[in-house]
């Protein structure tokens, strides 16, 4: 059974949310366009749609790309005759700074090489010598593949004179000539 007081707050509610829900029968929400022209229409049945509202198209200047990034080559050189036998197998890396200059650097374990390499064209003078007199024959090579010269002096006098072709996918081959006569063929890649 309500009481009194509860029977009036109980009509009230009943009321206040009939109330509301009448005032808010006939509203509609509609999405307008930065104009203020509605970006939706009810168009009857048959009725043509008026052309959309034009924006000015601002145009945005491109910000152009940055510089390539250098990419590194890990080379492994192998003794070719007995003067190279003596130090083994070494290692060494070329950074391609995508300028068609890199950087070279080797350790023979008692002496530190740093130089440069340099991509050549297919007919450069001279290319192929280095690795002939390496390999005892002429390097086969497929034109356009990327290909260059290393040379590098080392921390006590010697330097390294080398010649590579590189394939796709940062695999290639090559050969060095030292001046203490060591002579290495050279394989990059995995």
């Amino acid at each position: 059974m309500l009481t009194n007081t509860s029977a009036l707050r109980f009509t009230r509610s009943l009321l206040l949310a009939a109330g509301t829900a009448a005032g808010l029968s006939a509203c509609y929400v509609i999405p307008m366009n930065p104009d203020g022209s509605p970006a939706w229409q009810y168009l009857p049945p048959g009725s043509a749609a008026p052309a959309p509202a034009s924006y000015p198209v601002i145009a945005v200047p491109a910000v152009p790309p940055g510089p390539p990034m250098p990419s590194t080559y890990q080379a492994r050189l192998y003794p070719m005759n007995e003067q190279a036998a003596r130090t083994g197998q070494l290692m060494a890396t070329i950074t391609d700074l995508q300028t068609g200059r890199g950087v070279l650097t080797m350790n023979t374990g008692n002496e530190f090489f740093s130089g440069e390499a340099t991509r050549v064209s297919d007919g450069h003078p001279g290319f192929g010598t280095v690795y002939e007199k390496v390999v005892k024959r002429p390097i086969q090579m497929q034109p356009g593949l990327p290909k260059g010269v290393a040379n590098a002096t080392g921390s006590h006098g010697t330097w390294v004179n080398c010649e590579y072709v590189l394939e796709r996918g940062g695999r290639g081959t090559g050969a060095c000539l030292m001046s203490n006569g060591a002579a290495y063929q050279i394989h990059f890649g995995s």
